[in-house]
């Protein structure tokens, strides 16, 4: 699957091996790319859903194309996916109280 990231901060942190976000520990950090990789590897949306070490979960919206992954930190990616005819996609974001507050 595509990957995607809503700023430059989760892009950075998944591609740039020596980078850290202020306030993310390395277990983190390590979880987070952990969990691209296996969107790297993934073929399609339900191939990465059914991944049980990555703990992924639906979305309390309702919505059927979000999903959030819970780190070990309680930390939560929120996961926004897209399929295209030819193949799909995932956006990685970090969920806060803040954004959730808005849903």
């Amino acid at each position: 699957m595509e990957r995607e990231y809503l700023d430059e901060e989760m892009r950075r942190l998944a591609t740039e091996p020596g980078f850290r976000p202020t306030g993310w520990s390395v277990r983190e950090v390590r979880e987070f790319r952990r969990l691209v990789q296996c969107a790297r590897a993934a073929y399609v949306e339900g191939d990465l859903r059914n991944m049980r070490l990555l703990r992924i979960e639906p979305d309390d919206s309702g919505d059927p194309t979000r999903a959030r992954a819970t780190l070990s930190s309680g930390r939560v990616i929120d996961l926004m996916f897209k399929n295209f005819e030819s193949h799909g996609a995932v956006v990685f974001g970090v969920l806060t109280a803040e954004t959730e507050s808005k849903r």
